[in-house]
């Protein structure tokens, strides 16, 4: 009883994400055409012969990013111009370059920000904002960093204008900051149950150190602390012109940008930042294995990663991204032909590296199966020692350099990473003419170049690994740890000490459905009531839907979901027989709906396990929203079930079940009393959606009378 049913959860998402289609509930999956085998070699004409070789590669194009000036306003607003008028578009990026600094228990307090300086200004209310925006055609984004905006040069004014308004004139109003505050909360609550965000986030902790601006994470926490006074704060004390550049990319003059900037900017006010120093993050000494359990997964999220020391606008910055274009940028790098193509332990591996004027990274990353988890890893380490102690080929540097040349002059078609280019220009004080003689640089890099700047940034006999699986496969990743044992976090980054996580040897499967029993006002209240019936209502992208469920002890069940005063789907169980419609049509049902609704036909699920304690075990104990809690795994014919009991109160708090490729976590909260008996009234269902599916129980009643034709069905 006390889940949200998820057979009617997917009914509703694949009708709202098709807008309301026939085809309710669909099976996806990659189909791809069998490849056509090559010709052979006596049927390829003699003018097609041209086509068997790769052409070599030319002379370096000589790069023009278009006039470049630069200039500084009296408040110390460093202004940078990128003259082209080839079309009549112009970008304008102010970038405030905020010191990385901690935010401690206000951690998310400047992505926070971000999203509320396009709420309001002084003048304009958001609605107001965006009318004027899309009236005019343009584009304008803020983030903790300031803010970008994109128009057709005849409302270039207009444009400079309203981003100075949102930037200088910024207003937080309170109504604003609870729909930021709720949005952000709604998105940091799907990063905690998505494998790979999980991954960037420990990832991050690991690398850098919790006490590390690179490594800080927003957590639950810390976002509930963030108030509009903390938002204010950040702002007044980090948004200011002198640690700010504007840049200008387009149809537009250097004396044209000088009016503007002067105009809609000399009157900000200059005020001095502290800028805090913190100690270099350093590679580990010896490899380091770092594992989040994620019970009921299939894959393994697994991420090779060390802190470097690479600067933005070097010779070895360049030769870094040549580097990694070898080892694994792409399907043609090493990592790639590795673990897909000759083991076909993943469906992508790939590498990474970033320049940072504090601290860079190294990073080499794949999804594997759960079975090859160890056996990727081994391969990891096999081609980081590879590249990093032996030379590439001149065939692998000329195909690097090849395609450096060509997505650097795809590059240059985009604005917005023109003004990049010359962001980093004014910001890391480079030479002007480091972007223009990038593809030199890349021409005249030798394999020598390469190997010298491998071995300073990789080095797999010190780094991170970091995996994000199934509890069962840990054991085996101990062996590539130096010190033969894994360190254990949870989705922050938080250490887990996981001796503390072990659960009693004395206690069984059968103490814990009764410990939740006692937990919820005892075994013999609960299972007497006859029936309950719960109204729940929650919001998916702006629209209110409804949920209704009734279950009885006799195994029936009835449901209904509406959205917009429309009943959109609703399905219905009676001792072994069901029935599902559809916008009032009824649709087929598969063996293995019909065994989950079932399963959930009962006002307690774990009635269900008392009467087959031989299918259920513990699994062990794991972190919930900070708390202990006990695992119960539940063999059922539709897989396995983990039932999650906060350690210390017993009551429920999670439920993770496989329903097809996806794994679905229902989290159970805000219990309160109805007839002495305990019931959740908050559900948050996650894996379902691209986001969080929350919704708060309106009305719960329990023993009442019951129409029979709620439950009838439909031959």
């Amino acid at each position: 009883m006390q889940r949200i049913s998820t057979t009617l959860a997917a009914l509703l998402l694949a009708l709202f994400f098709t807008g309301y289609s026939h085809t309710a509930l669909a099976f996806s999956g990659n189909f791809q055409a069998p490849a056509a085998p090559p010709p052979a070699a006596d049927t390829i004409k003699p003018q097609d012969a041209f086509r068997a070789k790769a052409p070599e590669p030319g002379p370096a194009p000589e790069i023009r990013l278009g006039d470049f000036d630069d200039f500084t306003l009296d408040n110390g607003l460093q202004v940078v111009v990128v003259e082209n008028h080839k079309l009549p578009r112009v970008s304008y990026q102010l970038y405030v370059d905020v010191p990385p600094h901690l935010e401690g228990d206000h951690a998310g307090a400047q992505q926070v920000l971000g999203d509320m300086l396009r709420r309001a200004t002084a003048d304009k209310t958001k609605e107001e904002i965006d009318e004027s925006i899309d009236f005019i055609g343009a584009s304008l984004s803020t983030s903790g960093s300031g803010a970008y905006a994109s128009t057709i040069s005849k409302y270039k004014e207009e444009v400079i204008g309203l981003l100075a308004e949102v930037v200088l004139k910024a207003r937080f109003p309170e109504e604003e900051f609870k729909k930021v505050k709720e949005e952000t909360k709604a998105a940091l609550a799907q990063q905690l149950t998505t494998p790979d965000a999980i991954a960037g986030r420990v990832t991050q902790a690991v690398t850098y150190g919790l006490n590390h601006p690179y490594g800080e994470q927003m957590t639950e926490e810390s976002l509930a602390n963030i108030d509009l006074e903390v938002v204010k704060s950040v702002y007044d004390t980090y948004f200011v012109p002198n640690r700010s550049y504007l840049v200008m990319v387009g149809d537009i003059t250097p004396d044209e940008a000088r009016e503007l900037a002067s105009t809609h900017f000399s009157d900000w006010e200059r005020k001095e930042v502290a800028v805090p120093k913190f100690p270099t993050p350093q590679r580990p000494e010896g490899v380091k294995v770092s594992f989040v359990p994620r019970a009921g997964a299939v894959q393994s999220n697994v991420i090779i990663s060390q802190p470097i020391e690479l600067e933005p606008g070097t010779k070895e910055a360049i030769r870094a991204n040549l580097l990694n274009i070898v080892l694994g940028s792409g399907f043609n790098g090493r990592l790639f032909a590795n673990l897909r193509e000759d083991k076909g332990y993943t469906y992508g591996a790939y590498s990474s590296t970033s320049d940072d004027r504090i601290v860079g990274n190294f990073r080499a990353y794949a999804n594997v199966r759960n079975e090859v988890t160890d056996s990727a890893v081994t391969q990891f380490l096999y081609e980081l020692e590879q590249i990093a102690t032996k030379p590439m080929t001149e065939k692998e540097l000329a195909d690097a350099k090849m395609q450096i040349a060509g997505s650097f002059g795809r590059a240059l078609e985009s604005p917005q990473r023109i003004a990049s280019f010359a962001l980093n220009t004014a910001r890391y004080k480079l030479d002007r003419d480091f972007y223009p003689n990038y593809l030199k640089v890349v021409e005249n890099s030798s394999v020598n170049d390469i190997s010298e700047v491998a071995r300073d940034i990789i080095d797999p006999n010190r780094t991170h690994i970091i995996v994000v699986g199934d509890k069962a496969i840990a054991d085996k990743l101990a062996q590539f740890a130096t010190s033969g044992k894994v360190d254990y976090y949870d989705v922050n980054g938080v250490p887990v000490d996981m001796e503390e996580m072990d659960t009693p040897s004395d206690l069984s499967p059968e103490d814990v459905i009764n410990g939740y029993f006692e937990a919820i006002g005892g075994k013999e209240a609960a299972m007497g009531l006859r029936n309950v019936s719960i109204t729940m209502a929650g919001d998916v992208q702006g629209q209110t839907i409804n949920q209704s469920v009734i279950t009885t002890n006799d195994k029936r069940m009835s449901t209904q979901m509406s959205m917009m005063g429309m009943t959109m789907a609703e399905e219905r169980y009676n001792q072994g027989k069901a029935m599902m419609m559809q916008q009032g049509q009824k649709m087929p049902l598969p063996d293995e709906a019909v065994t989950a609704m079932g399963q959930q036909a009962v006002i307690f699920q774990e009635s269900e396990y008392l009467n087959a304690l031989d299918k259920v075990s513990i699994e062990g104990s794991e972190m919930v929203d900070g708390n202990k809690a006990i695992v119960l795994a539940i063999e059922t014919p539709a897989g396995t079930v983990r039932e999650y009991y906060d350690a210390e109160t017993m009551l429920k708090v999670q439920t993770v079940r496989q329903q097809g490729p996806q794994t679905v976590t229902q989290k159970y909260g805000d219990y309160q009393a109805t007839e002495g008996v305990m019931f959740p009234h908050s559900f948050t269902l996650e894996g379902m959606a691209p986001f969080p599916i929350e919704l708060q129980v309106t009305e719960l009643t329990v023993n009442t009378e019951l129409d029979p034709a709620l439950f009838e069905i439909e031959e």
